[in-house]
């Protein structure tokens, strides 16, 4: 609502009209954001203008943002080559000498581990709480509140990731931290930060990534491995459903956008023709 109200701040909401909001999508969209962006805008402005039509709080017979969503066009997702993710992993090995932010050794391991075998997103990871793992079960338990789904989200510990996880949780028993605390704080172990008393931020996990990227020479995000995770699965479509739950999609659609051709198998039967 922000954004629109900065386009046109002297308009009553009741006074924007589809041809207004026509204007403001085209000097928006594929200028300065995506299509996918603009449909969230509009997804999320449908979605005020209907409540406030249906509560009569605006004298408005039509919803102005019903039909205006666009066009997504499929762009191929940026994914880690077998290549790439097996450098992060030499390039974080104990044994060579790490920028400062990059330790302790087997805290960055285990988050770097984490959203490679969790595909989570780094909201989430970052909001999760010491009680939300369970050891025992082998599972991280994802809270309504901090799915983008608004639904629960269970995603089993992989046996490559288990040894990470025990680590983290017995250095933060060590430091006495209760099960509400949050599960990675490198505030806790760093000897570059300050502010041990406080959770991590998005700013510090954010520079985390550029100084790995800096470190390897390629771009490294947590969103990479997300897709990468979920490109993998979905080389073999019969993994639709261990992918969708795993990234925790609510629609099934959103996890067959991962399926991408493969250009090898093509090519043998075109070969055949």
């Amino acid at each position: 609502m922000r954004l629109l109200t900065a386009e046109y701040p002297y308009l009553l909401p009741s006074t924007i009209s589809q041809d207004l909001i026509l204007s403001w999508r085209k000097k928006l969209v594929n200028v300065s954001i995506k299509p996918v962006t603009w449909n969230n805008y509009n997804r999320h402005l449908k979605a005020i203008y209907s409540f406030a039509i249906k509560m009569e709080l605006l004298d408005l017979k039509k919803n102005p943002f019903d039909g205006l969503f666009v066009r997504e066009g499929k762009y191929q997702k940026k994914t880690f080559t077998k290549f790439q993710v097996s450098k992060i992993i030499y390039a974080l090995d104990e044994n060579i000498t790490l920028p400062k932010i990059l330790k302790p050794h087997w805290f960055i391991s285990a988050l770097i581990m984490t959203l490679r075998y969790t595909a989570m997103r780094r909201g989430q990871l970052l909001k999760l709480k010491i009680g939300n793992v369970n050891l025992d079960n082998k599972t991280i338990y994802i809270d309504p509140e901090i799915n983008k789904n608004h639904d629960f989200h269970i995603i089993p510990i992989s046996n490559q990731l288990y040894p990470y996880i025990e680590k983290l949780v017995a250095e933060l028993k060590k430091k006495k931290q209760p099960d509400h605390a949050q599960l990675f704080n490198l505030n806790l172990f760093s000897e570059t930060t300050r502010t041990k008393s406080q959770n991590m931020t998005q700013d510090q996990l954010s520079y985390i990534f550029r100084v790995i990227s800096k470190h390897v020479n390629f771009t490294v995000s947590p969103h990479r491995f997300r897709h990468t995770a979920a490109t993998q699965l979905m080389q073999n479509p019969e993994n639709v459903y261990v992918t969708q739950k795993l990234l925790g999609h609510k629609d099934i659609k959103t996890t067959l956008s991962y399926i991408e051709h493969d250009v090898d198998m093509i090519r043998e039967y075109v070969d055949m023709l």
